[in-house]
């Protein structure tokens, strides 16, 4: 009888819900300041404009340091659906998340300005994908 009631308890167990997908990249976003480490547009390396970028996180908001006019020095930000593979800043972009891990964030975005010259902000227009680390 003991046994029976035993398994019945186990039976009725609940099992663990699985941490949503949003819940867990914002969490591996907000772990960090992640630094840019290698930056294309259009396959060509152009990591030298944007030497020096960083980028922090927290729940709906974000910071850079030396983002040129691609990345605002701040700005919010929400996921687009709850499969966390897309963001959209406050500034309408929309952003993929091509690699959220623990040690790498890998972002990828279709720039349409470009602005480069004195006393401009640099930037290059085009499709562009960012490597940080942390």
């Amino acid at each position: 009888m003991a046994l029976m009631c035993l398994l019945m308890a186990q039976g009725c167990k609940k099992k663990d819900d699985p941490i949503p997908e949003t819940s867990r990249v914002r969490s591996l976003l907000k772990a960090n300041t992640w630094k840019m480490q290698a930056v294309t547009v259009d396959g060509t390396d152009q990591t030298t404009l944007y030497a020096g970028l960083t980028l922090n996180f927290t729940d709906t908001n974000y910071t850079t340091v030396k983002g040129g006019g691609v990345w605002p020095s701040s700005g919010g930000w929400t996921f687009t659906d709850d499969s966390a593979k897309t963001i959209k800043r406050s500034d309408g972009l929309e952003i993929n998340m091509l690699e959220v891990t623990a040690t790498s964030l890998k972002l990828g975005l279709i720039w349409s300005q470009g602005t480069i010259g004195p006393g401009r902000v640099n930037s290059v227009s085009g499709n562009h994908q960012f490597t940080f680390t942390k």
